[in-house]
């Protein structure tokens, strides 16, 4: 099929920008529609579920354009969450205010599970871009699954883990005057050099970076592991060989060649058959 190419965004979101720009001069592929966390807040949606589970939405935005299941080829889920309804931070309307938006989140996320063979990134009952795999539950699964973790840890107190070896930085989680050795908690971070950029970028079935020859294939089954096929790995030095600092379930979309990859990405998967549930 194809149809409307679909970004979902906040507000200057300069990687989500790039890649609506990437695809503006394709044609053939539907129009290229970005839509913030506001836009979504403020429309009118038609959200149902049939008997044998099959969801259908109908959303009618601000503007007054409709947007339907049927007429949506591929969407970029980047979404941080929705912005609170009216109210929700204090006085006698707050826990309803709070439920409003508690069932605007579910919305969306009922809305984007329904889309799930068109949706890049990770889908989630949360309705986020990140649903509920933390920087450090990607890492544990980039280890798992072979690939190059820098150290992270900690210990009740900094005199216990020494000094940093290179590329690490200790943490204390109190202001403590006594120095390094103090009796404080103290986190075990990842350092990376200031200006170092190296990165491998998942979209799909390809694997861009200068490391993608040796971590192809752990990055897909990374990205088995994740559920999702467009992320990006960050790389810093050590003296035993690069390693992977951070998981970006989110990538920064700020390489020419990953924006082209997610553009290429996103063609590729409005153009698949849409595929009806059994």
């Amino acid at each position: 099929m194809s149809g409307t190419l679909l970004l979902l965004a906040a507000p200057g979101d300069g990687g989500a920008a790039a890649v609506a720009r990437a695809l503006s001069p394709r044609g053939g592929h539907g129009d290229v529609l970005t839509l913030t966390p506001a836009d979504l807040a403020r429309a009118r949606w038609s959200h149902r579920v049939s008997g044998g589970g099959e969801a259908s939405t109908r959303i009618t935005l601000p503007t007054g354009r409709v947007l339907d299941d049927r007429t949506i080829g591929a969407v970029l889920h980047r979404l941080p969450g929705l912005p609170p309804a009216a109210g929700a931070e204090d006085g006698p309307r707050a826990k309803d205010a709070l439920y409003t938006h508690s069932e605007r989140q579910a919305l969306v996320a009922s809305w984007l599970l329904s889309l799930a063979p068109r949706v890049i990134g990770l889908i989630s009952a949360y309705g986020t871009a990140h649903g509920t795999v933390s920087r450090t539950t990607a890492l544990v699964h980039a280890e798992q699954c072979g690939l190059p973790v820098a150290r992270r840890g900690g210990a009740t107190r900094g005199g216990l883990v020494g000094r940093p070896a290179l590329g690490e930085r200790h943490v204390p989680r109190l202001a403590w005057p006594g120095g390094p050795g103090s009796p404080v908690p103290v986190d075990v971070l990842p350092e990376e050099p200031a200006g170092y950029r190296d990165s491998l970028l998942v979209a799909g079935d390809r694997v861009i970076g200068p490391r993608a020859g040796a971590y192809g294939e752990r990055c897909k089954r990374l990205a088995d592991a994740l559920g999702t096929r467009h992320f990006e790995l960050r790389f810093a030095p050590r003296a035993t060989g690069a390693v992977v600092t951070d998981v970006h379930l989110c990538p920064r979309l700020d390489d020419p060649l990953h924006v082209e990859a997610t553009a290429s990405f996103m063609v590729a998967v409005a153009e698949q058959p849409m595929r009806r549930p059994e």
